[in-house]
């Protein structure tokens, strides 16, 4: 089967993931004037959210080692669009968050295993491709936003209902080749190899990993409602639109440009702009649109490089792991990120505080990302 029907197939797997992840997102406005939640009880549901992530993504990843990809890509999709359609017939907050957390689980696993499969399926430039699946998340990015838009009219159980429908593609992941890990070992064996072969590499990684899903989740969680707050309802969600729309052209632009020996050197500089232009979406009202679009744009390529960076880190026969460990440590990231952000809003009245810290931590992932050079990717 060819590497561009595989990129495909797992595209549109780290697209759907993207758009349920995405999809709380949209519900968040929604749950503040409709259920009468906090800014921070909202955001908690965010962090419960990542929380199944983080979860599922070290548990599956893991899993995906020993018993192979495809079994656990099958089990994590009907986990994470059943528990997310499930959201719709439950009005409690409680209830909320048990499906959440459930769905993040899938989510872990979806998002863990579309990213440690690619390597595996494609026969030609893999930083090119990684480019072309990245643009993906925008998709799915781009869908949620426009559902969002089209249902703003609508019940809220409908947004969720949507989001169970992707288990309808499920057939389509049946195609994808049944790539078995070579040198298979337990669990166990795996993750002493993963501590003791490759600790220094996975501890810069994993705080790189940090530091990318709490800004994004941070940011990405809570600007519709911000966007809403400070433009109007209309205005707000109608320029969200090329604001998630740009994550389809970024990945797409860093194809153009990617080498095998400068990855790491890009990550430094995307995370850095990314850092200029949310401070000059904090401080200029005028600006906020085109500081937003381009954090957008320059994290959402952070993002491919990151990855990238991290599937080259280690052998196939810890892949799942290693990708699964790092995504896992990175959800701490998202599962701190979506309450704080919430509640110093709610504490001081404003969101500049919180993306004040979102600013700090693209520039130390700009350093941590220099740093990886001195490293030869093993102790």
């Amino acid at each position: 089967m060819s590497s561009r029907f595989n990129l495909i197939i797992l595209g549109t797997l780290f697209g759907i993931t993207a758009f349920d992840t995405l999809l709380l997102a949209f519900a968040i406005p929604r749950l503040i004037s409709e259920y009468g939640f906090s800014h921070s009880a909202a955001g908690l549901l965010g962090t419960i959210l990542m929380a199944g992530v983080g979860v599922g993504a070290v548990v599956l990843g893991a899993l995906s080692d020993v018993v192979g990809r495809r079994k656990v890509i099958f089990s994590s999709i009907i986990i994470f669009t059943l528990s997310t359609g499930l959201l719709s017939f439950t009005g409690s907050y409680s209830f909320f968050a048990v499906f959440l957390f459930s769905s993040g689980f899938g989510l872990g696993g979806g998002l863990t295993l579309s990213i440690a499969y690619l390597p595996e399926v494609i026969e030609e430039s893999l930083d090119k491709y990684m480019c072309y699946f990245e643009s993906f998340w925008g998709v799915g990015a781009l869908s949620i936003v426009t559902a969002s838009y089209f249902l703003v009219q609508s019940p809220l159980a409908e947004l969720f209902l949507i989001g169970a429908l992707p288990i309808a593609l499920l057939p389509l992941f049946y195609k994808l080749p049944d790539v078995r890990v070579e040198e298979r070992k337990s669990v166990s064996g795996n993750v002493r190899n993963l501590i003791f072969s490759y600790g220094k590499i996975t501890i810069i990684i994993w705080s790189i990993w940090f530091c990318g899903v709490f800004t994004y989740y941070g940011v990405f969680l809570w600007l519709p409602s911000i966007m809403m707050s400070e433009m109007g309802y209309t205005i707000g969600n109608t320029i969200l639109i090329p604001i998630y729309g740009i994550q389809i052209v970024s990945p797409l632009v860093l194809s153009l440009i990617i080498k095998e020996n400068n990855t790491e050197r890009l990550l430094a500089a995307y995370s850095f702009v990314a850092a200029i232009s949310t401070l000059l979406f904090i401080y200029s009202k005028t600006l906020m649109f085109v500081g937003m679009l381009t954090t957008s744009f320059f994290s959402i390529g952070g993002w491919v490089l990151l990855i990238l960076t991290t599937q080259k880190s280690y052998p196939q026969s810890i892949r799942g792991l290693g990708v699964g460990s790092a995504a896992s440590v990175g959800r701490v990231g998202g599962i701190i990120a979506p309450y704080l952000t919430g509640y110093l809003m709610d504490v001081y009245g404003t969101f500049k505080i919180p993306f004040w810290i979102f600013v700090l931590l693209f520039l130390i992932m700009a350093m941590l990302a220099l740093s990886i050079r001195f490293l030869d990717g093993k102790n």
